[in-house]
């Protein structure tokens, strides 16, 4: 039966925000989420994720920016709170500093204890931590489109949200190491060259049938559509070091949408090579990637191509909201410091990396610096 798609107010905004549960006396990861999920009893908007050092946010629908923060603050600052009480903290960050995936306990929900299952180890070393963030649309057309669209601009949230850069105490080289962690799964990364939403169903109908995926859930695009939430969610980022920075990314990604919306042209096909290229320059050199425009060949920086883009949105822009939204983006483009350099500053200080990782947890709640 063809999967209906839920109608969305267009350009509605939420996220996800899966936090990292730390010991607070030797800052590993702690697996306590069963006690900070009960506490809290928030079943829509605080819940389990794979892993039970893990907690993930989940916010309520809005459609601007501000109550969305606000709201991000609370639920975290209910999450710290409720934390602390069982000797521990959250804090930001793609992946643990020097987390051993080995000793990670898999939640007790029937799909994780049947992911453990299917996938071994792998499911146990995808315990990193992302933003995932939400895009209302009309239809599954335009949930198709904006998927697609929105492909070429993947780096620059890579970039952004980039803050994973040590895997198990060493550094990978990498702004951001998460997606290794990840990309092992089937139907992970690049989403299928489909188009609409018939093509859509077609496909989820044949993996279905054939027992390739058991639902929706098991397509890990890095854009994909959400029928029963009438939304695109982008998937791509790490957790960011801050909550407002989180929840500028959401901000960027609705003027992003809205800009490709109000401009859509035909998708063309492209080869999957353009895309991982300019992804893997941007997992690896955050700000720094190299940047190739598959439409054109040209060659660019990553940064430069960020800057033409939101001269685009700031072109567009008819309020001092969006342009006060699109200055904080600039001045973090042109600063070029990401929460990975951030992170590296502090241990090529000297810092250890037990008050690193508390360091994370006290500025969770604090401005973008």
């Amino acid at each position: 039966m063809p999967l209906a798609f839920k109608r969305s107010q267009r350009l509605s905004i939420g996220t996800e925000i899966e936090l990292q549960l730390v010991d607070i006396e030797s800052y590993d990861l702690t697996d306590k989420a069963d006690r900070v999920v009960t506490d809290l009893d928030d079943k829509k908007r605080i819940k389990h994720e794979l892993t039970k050092s893990m907690v993930e946010l989940n916010s309520s629908v809005h459609s601007d920016i501000d109550p969305l923060h606000d709201e991000l603050r609370e639920l975290t600052t209910r999450i710290r709170r409720s934390a602390q009480s069982f000797g521990c903290d959250i804090c930001g960050g793609g992946r643990h500093l020097s987390n051993d995936w080995r000793k990670q306990v898999i939640s007790d929900a029937q799909r994780y204890q049947q992911l453990a299952s299917r996938f071994g180890y792998l499911s146990k070393l995808a315990c990193v931590f992302g933003q995932h963030i939400h895009i209302g649309v009309n239809d599954g057309d335009e949930a198709m489109y904006l998927c697609h669209a929105l492909t070429p601009y993947f780096p620059h949230f890579i970039a952004l949200s980039a803050s994973s850069p040590l895997y198990q105490g060493v550094d990978t080289l990498f702004a951001s190491s998460r997606f290794s962690a990840q990309n092992s799964f089937p139907n992970y990364g690049c989403l299928e060259q489909i188009y609409s939403w018939d093509q859509f169903n077609d496909y989820y109908e044949r993996l279905i049938a054939a027992g390739v995926i058991d639902s929706i859930k098991d397509i890990y695009w890095d854009a994909r559509p959400k029928p029963e939430l009438g939304t695109v969610e982008l998937r791509i980022c790490d957790t960011p070091l801050h909550i407002s920075h989180a929840a500028l990314l959401v901000g960027y990604c609705r003027l992003l949408a809205a800009f490709l919306l109000a401009r859509r042209t035909e998708i063309t096909p492209e080869y999957y090579a353009f895309t991982n290229y300019n992804k893997i320059n941007a997992y690896r050199s955050g700000f720094a990637a190299d940047y190739v425009d598959p439409a054109t060949l040209r060659r660019s920086s990553l940064t430069a191509h960020m800057l033409t883009t939101l001269a685009a949105l700031r072109a567009d822009a008819h309020d001092r909201h969006t342009h006060g939204l699109l200055d904080k983006v600039e001045h973090y483009v042109r600063q070029g410091v990401n929460d990975s350099d951030k992170i590296r500053r502090m241990l090529n200080n000297g810092l250890p990396q037990k008050q690193v990782i508390a360091r994370l947890c006290d500025e969770l709640l604090q401005p973008v610096s």
